[in-house]
């Protein structure tokens, strides 16, 4: 469980836990909202202001969380925040309009990913030991919050592109084929307890190292992190 795994953090390694606890939940916030937000931004921009008439398009995380979503984060480390409602009856090109919106969130929190990367191999080439204090908790503060920042981010975007209702990635596909067909069908119905047995998978013992989260968003999300990295790297 992540919350066990959090308070072991604390437990373990004092106020640095605590402030790589702190670092995560801010992390999360921040992925989660700009996430929901780029999704509301680029509606507007293809004429449907549903988002902004519900006043989706705030920073405010209150406006975007989902409390059962938040809790199966911090248990299982997968979670959701609270749907933007958007109406494609208003976009100005339906199929344009239906693809920028799916999209908008992966790109975000991969653009997210990338740009987070810089600080974090910054702030990993400094020599935070000599430090003061203060300082050597404030560098290390920001330090997992970058590092968290790209992890997060990744995992988000590539969780958002499975076909599962009611995922990006779904919207994506239902952007291309008709939403009536058997798959799509199929997914609306069974979605929900194709992505629970996938998280119950993730969370057995042994098991979970080759669970298919594991194989795909680990291991192709930690390509991805070393991707980014690698390039900030050759800069710093």
């Amino acid at each position: 469980m992540i919350i066990r795994q959090l308070i072991e953090q604390i437990v373990q390694n004092g106020r640095l836990g605590l402030l790589y606890v702190v670092a995560l939940l801010f992390a999360i916030i921040f992925a989660l909202v700009l996430h929901e937000v780029a999704h509301g931004l680029v509606a507007l921009w293809n004429g449907d202001p549903t988002a902004k008439l519900y006043g989706r398009l705030s920073l405010n995380p209150l406006r975007h969380f989902d409390i059962i979503g938040l809790v199966m984060m911090l248990i299982v480390g997968f979670g959701w925040a609270r749907p933007v409602p958007v109406d494609p009856r208003n976009y100005k090109n339906y199929k344009t309009g239906s693809i920028t919106v799916a999209l908008a969130g992966i790109i975000i929190n991969t653009i997210l990913a990338f740009l987070f990367a810089m600080p974090t191999v910054i702030l990993g080439n400094l020599d935070i030991a000599q430090m003061k204090e203060s300082v050597y908790y404030l560098v290390s503060f920001f330090y997992f919050f970058s590092r968290l920042m790209v992890q997060l981010n990744i995992s988000f975007a590539l969780f958002n592109l499975l076909p599962l209702y009611p995922l990006d990635g779904y919207r994506l596909i239902a952007s291309f084929v008709n939403e009536n067909n058997r798959f799509m069908t199929f997914m609306r119905r069974y979605s929900l307890y194709i992505m629970l047995g996938l998280i119950l998978l993730d969370n057995i013992p042994y098991v979970s190292a080759f669970s298919p989260f594991n194989l795909y968003i680990g291991t192709v999300g930690g390509w991805i992190q070393e991707g980014f990295i690698a390039f900030w790297r050759l800069i710093f």
